[in-house]
């Protein structure tokens, strides 16, 4: 049975847009978070955008900068996954930026967000914001 489409309260869509303005022009990046056994999103956690050191480190494996992509700091986000679960909370959406070619799931995000074929995290929903 296909899921009813979340609903992302008005002002956490504004915290992403905004986080978007600041890290301009750089994609921002981060994620919206809710209790368990609910469809509530409730939290707001941007998360560092990584992709120019990862490019600076290996550009054949990162041939994107930040300009154009973004690659949440690993090591921020599992703190941040520990600290749901402690508090019986779940990552909902993730969120990132698009610089100045509007808000679409693009190839690149597609392709990130599959493994095999398969939801890299399942019951998780990805947000552009076109800023």
């Amino acid at each position: 049975m296909p899921q009813a489409p979340l609903s992302v309260p008005a002002a956490l869509l504004e915290r992403c847009f905004a986080h978007g303005a600041q890290t301009y022009p750089e994609e921002g990046c981060g994620v919206l978070s809710g209790p368990l056994g609910s469809e509530a999103i409730d939290g707001y956690h941007p998360i560092a955008n990584v992709l120019n050191r990862m490019h600076a480190e290996d550009p054949q494996r990162y041939p994107r900068t930040a300009a154009n992509g973004y690659f949440m700091d690993p090591a921020e986000l599992m703190r941040l996954e520990k600290s749901l679960a402690a508090e019986g909370r779940r990552v909902r959406v993730i969120f990132h930026t698009h610089v100045d070619v509007g808000a679409y799931f693009s190839a690149e995000d597609k392709t990130r967000a599959l493994w095999a074929g398969e939801p890299l995290l399942p019951g998780v929903v990805y947000l552009v914001c076109g800023v």
